[in-house]
């Protein structure tokens, strides 16, 4: 309808009074002057909720709230001046008081015979509704944003480059163009707090700006990738990519960031942008890395602690243990029950005191053997968790060697006491012979030489007879001085060595009769040091002696050679033999020939077995001087 229009709204023309009355938008006509309406349409009526003869007894001022009034009589009057056509948003009062919205345009037309406006009524309610919660929406999230602390950012990329290139380049050359024009297109204000950009300044920002030199390659690589799956038709092109780079802040301060990101592409599937959170874990890396520096150096601490140490639960299975032990590893030990690696002997006493720690939640103490053999002391600590007693710690010590030390201090001390007691019966023995023997045939002699001077005078043939006797009994005498002095050390071992001492030896078996004996040798004919001719000269004695009593062997060997800075001694025979395993600490010549052997610091191998005869070996290390003292 034109504003010249002259006749009212066409009555006759019946399609123009159906589109009147059927339009979907409420249509008033008003007069100019009093502003009551003349015409309403269908539409109208239910927008406001009145009847057709209710709506032609209002005017303007009924239909609208009264705050709103002033603006609506400016806007009629506008409208009346032909100065303004249509009008936004103007509330409407309903019959039932609730609001409703419409945008309204006016046309002039004569109707009745009188200067009208038509007003076409737009019912916006819904969209305002609609646009409403989309501010309040927005406005929700922007609070949610600029409060978060992770950074939300979003890039566009060089849309139309890549628009052309798209599926004609090569990837290579599309992530170069990306990278070279990066900027963004929205960035949330937590930048600031970050970086310490403002959002706008971070808009002006390229990528080499933000992430430093040794992390950039990181991105290039990201959008690579994605580049080449999209060429490919890859879905992994399609997800959510997370990457760790390293930014720097407008201070210049280094911040490690966690970056999860989507690309945005347009209806054809082309990349335009890329939409991001950042969050800054410069912090909690940095707690990574000092709890992964703690825990290398309490596994450090552990792993070489000299204590064995493990965890286990209810049922003395191991959870966790600090080392391998005895060629088992660490992860083979995990699930193992721990009482299975304790001797048959000790696995009843130790279940015992793994029961009552966890019966009476106080630490118990134990020693056992392992089937490995080493002695351990054991603390069984019971740990309390929420449901009680859960698990136990077990400290673990190796006193193999306190055991072993131990051991060898009551060895030591036994064959001390044999030793003393061989002393003392040695001293007894010397004693006896001397007063048995050597002090008998002194006093023999001293007695006849006292007698020789009275008895000369009266019977000179008996006083000669008398001092040849006591010329006699010393002469036997020195003979039994000697063999005692010969045996506490040998003069041959001073006067002529230890190779002429130890043939001494033989020739002494010799005499007595016996088996054959050989006699090899290598060394000069010179002196050792008197400890080590006295040691070897008692260990060729002793072994021959044992050989001889012992072996019933025909033939015996004797070999005394030197190689290198050692001496060796090597006594055979063929004789019966004997199970060398099953040797005492009651074969006394035995052991002290190892006790003399031990304490030259040298080695000694003894090697037996029934009907096959037997082996000694020493070697004994040459030294200048004396030695620690030899027995």
């Amino acid at each position: 309808m034109s504003s010249a229009s002259e006749s009212p709204l066409p009555q006759s023309n019946e399609a123009l009074r159906a589109l009147y009355d059927e339009s979907a938008e409420g249509i008033i006509i008003g007069d100019l002057q009093g502003k009551n309406f003349l015409g309403v349409n269908r539409a109208i009526c239910r927008m406001l909720g009145y009847t057709e003869e209710e709506m032609l007894s209002l005017s303007v001022e009924d239909i609208h709230p009264a705050d709103n009034l002033p603006h609506v009589s400016a806007a009629f009057k506008a409208m009346s001046e032909r100065r303004l056509k249509c009008v936004r948003d103007i509330p409407c009062l309903r019959k039932d008081g609730l609001l409703v919205h419409a945008d309204i345009s006016a046309t002039h037309i004569t109707y009745q015979g009188r200067a009208c406006l038509l007003g076409l009524f737009h019912d916006v309610t819904e969209r305002k509704r609609t646009i409403e919660l989309l501010r309040a929406s927005d406005d929700r999230y922007r609070a949610i944003t600029n409060n978060l602390a992770d950074v939300i950012w979003t890039v566009e990329f060089p849309t139309k480059f890549l628009k052309q290139r798209w599926g004609k380049a090569a990837p290579a050359e599309l992530v170069d163009a990306v990278m070279n024009h990066w900027r963004f297109s929205y960035v949330s204000p937590a930048a600031e707090r970050v970086f310490g950009y403002t959002p706008e300044e971070s808009k002006t920002l390229s990528l080499r700006d933000l992430i430093t030199p040794e992390t950039i390659d990181r991105v290039r690589k990201a959008v690579t990738e994605v580049f080449s799956w999209d060429a490919s038709k890859s879905p992994e092109a399609f997800r959510k990519r997370f990457l760790d780079i390293e930014c720097r802040a407008k201070d210049g301060s280094l911040h490690w960031c966690e970056i999860v990101s989507t690309y945005l592409r347009d209806e054809e599937g082309v990349p335009i942008g890329l939409q991001g959170i950042t969050r800054d874990v410069t912090e909690r890396r940095r707690a990574e890395r000092a709890l992964r520096e703690s825990e290398a150096t309490l596994r450090g601490l552990f792993e070489n602690l000299p204590d064995l140490i493990m965890m286990l639960d209810r049922n003395a299975n191991i959870q966790f243990i600090n080392r391998a032990q005895s060629g088992i590893s660490r992860e083979e030990h995990i699930g193992a029950y721990l009482f299975d690696f304790a001797s048959p002997e000790h696995k009843e006493s130790c279940r015992r005191a793994f029961d009552l720690a966890l019966a009476t939640g106080q630490p118990q103490t134990t020693e056992l053997r392992c089937i490995f053999g080493n002695w351990w002391s054991s603390r069984i600590v019971p740990i309390v968790g929420e449901n009680g007693i859960e698990n136990t710690i077990v400290i673990s010590t190796d006193v193999t060697q306190g055991r072993l030390a131990a051991e060898a201090v009551k060895k030591e001390q036994r064959l001390l006491r044999q030793l003393l007691e061989l002393h003392e019966r040695e001293r007894r023995l010397i004693s006896y012979e001397i007063h048995d023997g050597f002090a008998q045939q002194l006093t023999g002699a001293l007695y006849r030489l006292q007698a020789f001077r009275e008895t000369l005078a009266r019977d000179a043939a008996e006083a000669w007879k008398g001092f040849d006797s006591a010329a006699n009994l010393l002469a036997r005498a020195i003979d039994e001085a000697r063999r005692l002095i010969s045996g506490l050390r040998p003069p041959v071992l001073d006067e002529l060595g230890i190779v002429d001492a130890v043939q001494y030896i033989i020739y002494e078996h010799r005499k007595d009769g016996g088996p054959e004996i050989e006699f090899e040798h290598d060394l000069p004919r010179r002196h050792l040091a008197p400890s080590l001719e006295s040691a070897v000269f008692r260990i060729v004695q002793e072994s021959l002696q044992n050989a001889c009593r012992h072996s019933r062997s025909d033939k015996i060997r004797v070999a005394l050679t030197q190689r290198g800075d050692h001496i060796h001694i090597d006594v055979r025979d063929w004789g019966i033999g004997f199970d060398s395993d099953a040797v005492g600490e009651e074969r006394f010549g035995l052991q002290g020939i190892r006790e003399r052997v031990r304490l030259l610091e040298g080695s000694v191998t003894i090697e037996s077995a029934p009907t096959e005869g037997t082996r000694l070996s020493v070697r004994l290390p040459l030294f200048e001087g004396d030695a620690p003292a030899a027995l």
